[in-house]
C-alpha cells in the first residue's frame, strides 16, 4: 500500500509562517505588552440599546514575557519550525515540549483574530 503524504504528519503546521492582524493595536505598558482588538459589534449593540449603554470598540488582551515573546516572534518571515526552536533553546526545553506550549498560544491567537498563518511557499 502506498502512502500519498511525503512529509511527516504535523510538517506543513511547522512550516506555516505566522504574522501579525494589522487591525490590532499594540501597547507596551509597565504591567507588560497589551494587545487590543476590535470588536465587532452585534445587532443588539446599536440604536436604541446603544444609545443608553455605551459599547467599547476593542477589547484589551494583556501578555505576560512567555506570550510577549510568541507574539513578537509572528513577524511574517520565521516559520512556526523556527520559532519553535528558539523558544525551546532560550527555554531550555525539548522541541516538542515547546512545540506544545507554542503551538496552543498560537491558536489561542489564531482564535481571537490577533495573528494569522501563511503557508511557506517554498514547500508548496
Amino acid at each position: 500500500m502506498k502512502h500519498e503524504h511525503t512529509t511527516p504528519p504535523g510538517a506543513e503546521l511547522l512550516a506555516l509562517v505566522p504574522g501579525k492582524n494589522r487591525a490590532i493595536r499594540v501597547e507596551l505598558r509597565d504591567a507588560g505588552l497589551i494587545v487590543w482588538v476590535k470588536i465587532q459589534k452585534r445587532w443588539w449593540m446599536g440604536p436604541p440599546l446603544g444609545w443608553l449603554l455605551p459599547f467599547r470598540s476593542e477589547k484589551g488582551i494583556a501578555l505576560d514575557d512567555l506570550g510577549r515573546e510568541v507574539f513578537e516572534a509572528c513577524d511574517g518571515q520565521r516559520s512556526l519550525e523556527t520559532i519553535i526552536e528558539g523558544f525551546a533553546k532560550r527555554h531550555k526545553l525539548r522541541f516538542h515540549e515547546a512545540k506544545h506550549n507554542v503551538v496552543t498560544f498560537v491558536q489561542w491567537l489564531l482564535e481571537r483574530k490577533i495573528i494569522y498563518l501563511v503557508g511557506d511557499e517554498q514547500s508548496a
